[in-house]
């Protein structure tokens, strides 16, 4: 009896040591854990309520927090950690978490240069590699099931002191159902949290363990852009990017080949902005959306179903060395590069591992674009805006044999171009451009006009139309230029000294306007040969070939052979205003009175001593006539033996004989007479045509090399009134 009360009392008493054990030994854990965290964990720790349920195996831990290393900051704390465990299941080499449910998590990372503020915390739990002992084959695997993993309201901070950035994610949330070793069922996993300033990323994953497929949706909710400001600058010469982000984006594969994963899915990025240190913006869309088909990148594939751009906006500026872009991005430093270290850029389809890149974009779009064009070249800064650009392709395809584009704009806010392109994207050298423009306006060229041929474009309108062909690297273009009421103000300076201003002049019809069809072809596989210049050379040329000779402009105005505005002919010792000359006058009175503005002058050239000759010949041989009584006929031998008979001569040489004869007043006084009077018929009969005739007459410098071999001709001189003009 004294035995069996003795044993009662004993299992009593361990019985309530055992319970004050297990009523104090949360209490000892948490205070051991705090005092000790350092040795166990490498950081100062504190727990305000840690709490035990042998039943249930739950734990719950409240209000923890562990300290930076300076032990005054807060690196990690959270609100409410629940895990509820089955711990007789470790005897059966079975780990069974049955929920783990963690609430106001806060986890504030500091970076600056390469250090994080949880390097001492890796440099702590790290073993050594000696330590690292591999599994046993031969060991039972240790199973595992995770059944109710939640985190809610979670908070993330991320402070980079190396751009002075802070990134907060808030209201961070996931829930994990079930994982487990040797699962049959599909797991499913979701995460969500939102952003610092509105918008969230959530994502589920759904897993299949037998398999091994798996499939990711991710959703991004209005994630504003500015937040990575400070990481663009950078790597960019920026003030500012804005904007905002949404995606839904799908990845479905296998776990055990990741790499070849598909992803699909859509991206939207609305009110883009970025801008420059200036604070002005270069870059920038209104809204832009992008549906993926599916994107396979162990294949090298990309295909897009669509591809929808709205207001889109560049800043483009030009200098002499450089443009904007390459400026705030730095790529002028990679191009030097690779210019001092032989590499070049190709245009060839990207490989990835020996893949060729594959490409579809089933449908483009781009509607309300703008460029804002700036040209420093000049010295003077040239503004051009272009405007309500529209874009539009049905398909572009990496093996596509051809693709073809269409695209209209407007052009600084008045003229209008329309385009079709169509080229072969495996031969950038293998083009079709066709292209309207209309409604162009002149002066907006202003500066370029004076920069190049000095002449200031006081205004116009322009039409051109071209059809240009690009085969293998060669131009053919035919272009069809009108222009309407151009003028343009006095020369000034000018790179180039074309007659510009004439030029055009005398291009113009009785109405004012211009209409040329202007061809160009050059080979563009040439290294020396550009577009631009072959644009700029024809157009040089034209202007050159018709100040030059604008007969042949002129000629079309009144439907005549140019040779017959281009000089009235006489013949040595001829006087006669003949039927022809007198049409010749007709046409250019003509001429006169359609072309307004045109100034003709009809200047004289004559070689005065070969007219000397034949006076002297003449004159003597109405001598001849008067004494023989016989026709004179200046091959006649009796005509010559009777000149050195009169001249006392041996010469056989006639011109001079009859010189000797007849002496040198005489003959000039002849001469001077049919000057007058082949100048005196022309002008009586164009007075008697039109008494208000402005054609002047003027007789040449005798010094002038166009008199040497000249027969007396009335060379036509076109001008332009009241102007100063180039080729005169």
């Amino acid at each position: 009896m004294k035995i069996s009360k003795k044993l009662t009392w004993i299992s009593v008493s361990i019985l309530i040591i055992v319970i004050i054990v297990l009523l104090v030994l949360p209490g000892f854990v948490k205070r051991y854990a705090i005092k000790h965290s350092k040795d166990l964990i490498g950081r100062q720790i504190h727990v305000e309520e840690l709490k035990l349920n042998y039943f249930t195996g739950s734990i719950k831990v409240f209000d923890f927090e562990m300290y930076e290393a300076d032990e005054k900051n807060i690196f990690i704390s959270f609100d409410t950690l629940i895990v509820i465990l089955k711990p007789y299941q470790f005897f059966m080499d079975e780990f069974i978490l049955e929920r783990m449910y963690l609430e106001g998590l806060n986890v504030n990372i500091i970076h600056i240069d390469s250090i994080f503020n949880f390097d001492d915390l890796l440099v702590f739990h790290a073993k050594p590699e000696d330590t690292v002992q591999s599994n046993s084959t031969d060991d039972q695997p240790f199973q595992y099931h995770f059944s109710n993993l939640e985190l809610k309201n979670a908070e993330f901070n991320f402070d980079d002191r190396n751009v002075n950035k802070a990134t907060r994610l808030k209201e961070i949330s996931f829930f994990i159902p079930y994982i487990g070793w040797n699962q049959e069922d599909k797991s499913e996993a979701g995460l969500r949290f939102s952003f610092e300033e509105e918008g969230y990323f959530e994502s589920t994953l759904f897993v299949d363990p037998n398999l091994g497929e798996y499939e990711a949706h991710i959703t991004v909710d209005h994630l504003s852009l500015d937040a990575f400001n400070e990481y663009v600058a950078e790597n960019a010469k920026i003030s500012k990017v804005d904007g905002l982000f949404n995606s839904e984006i799908t990845i479905a594969g296998n776990i055990n080949m990741v790499e070849s994963s598909l992803v699909s899915g859509s991206i939207e990025i609305s009110d883009f902005l970025m801008e420059d240190l200036q604070s002005k913006p270069f870059i920038g869309v209104k809204k832009l959306n992008c549906e993926i088909k599916e994107i396979d990148l162990q294949n090298n594939s990309f295909i897009v179903d669509s591809l929808l751009i709205f207001e889109p906006y560049v800043y483009f500026e030009l200098d002499s060395s450089s443009n904007n872009l390459f400026e705030i991005f730095e790529l002028n430093s990679n191009v030097e590069d690779s210019a001092d270290t032989g590499q070049s850029v190709s245009l060839e389809n990207d490989t990835l591992e020996g893949k060729p890149l594959v490409y579809d974009i089933n449908n483009m779009h781009i509607e309300e674009g703008i460029l804002d064009y700036t040209d420093n070249l000049t010295g003077t800064p040239f503004k051009y805006n272009l405007s309500e650009l529209i874009l539009n392709t049905d398909s572009i395809k990496s093996n596509s044999e051809w693709v073809e584009l269409y695209t209209q704009m407007l052009l600084n806010k008045r003229g209008k171009l329309v385009a079709e392109v169509g080229l072969n994207p495996a031969n950038p050298m293998d083009i079709e451009l066709n292209y309207v423009i209309t409604d162009f306006q002149l002066s907006d060229l202003n500066i370029y006009s004076r920069h190049y041929m000095g002449f200031p474009i006081v205004y116009g309108e322009m039409y051109y139309k071209s059809t240009t062909h690009i085969k293998d690297g060669q131009l053919q273009s035919v272009n069809r230029l009108v222009i309407e009421h151009a003028e343009l103000g006095n020369k000034s300076g000018g790179l180039h000294d074309l007659p510009l201003k004439f030029a055009l002049f005398l291009l113009k019809d009785r109405d004012g306007v211009i209409d040329l069809d202007v061809p160009v072809r050059g080979d563009l596989k040439d290294p020396e040969v550009n577009i631009g210049r072959i644009v700029w050379n024809t157009f040089k040329n034209l202007i050159v070939k018709v100040a030059s000779a604008p007969f042949d402009f002129l000629a079309g105005l009144v439907s005549v052979d140019p040779k017959d505005i281009q000089a009235i002919d006489y013949a040595y010792g001829d006087t006669t205003l003949s039927d022809k000359i007198g049409k010749q006058l007709d046409i250019l009175l003509e001429l006169e009175q359609k072309k307004e503005g045109l100034d003709i002058e009809l200047i004289y050239f004559n070689d005065i001593e070969k007219e000397k000759d034949k006076v002297a010949v003449d004159s003597v041989g109405r001598l001849y006539s008067l004494k023989s009584g016989k026709e004179y006929n200046p091959d006649n031998p009796e005509f010559e033996e009777f000149l050195l008979q009169e001249s006392g001569s041996d010469s056989i040489d006639i011109h001079k004989a009859a010189r000797m004869i007849v002496t040198e007043q005489v003959i000039d006084s002849i001469v001077h007479v049919f000057a007058m009077t082949r100048k005196q018929n022309l002008e009586q009969y164009l007075v008697s045509r039109n008494d208000s005739t402005q054609i002047r007459f003027v007789l040449s410098n005798l010094e002038s090399p166009k008199n040497v071999g000249a027969t007396p001709t009335f060379e036509v001189k076109y001008s332009m009134k009241d102007s100063e003009i180039e080729n005169r």
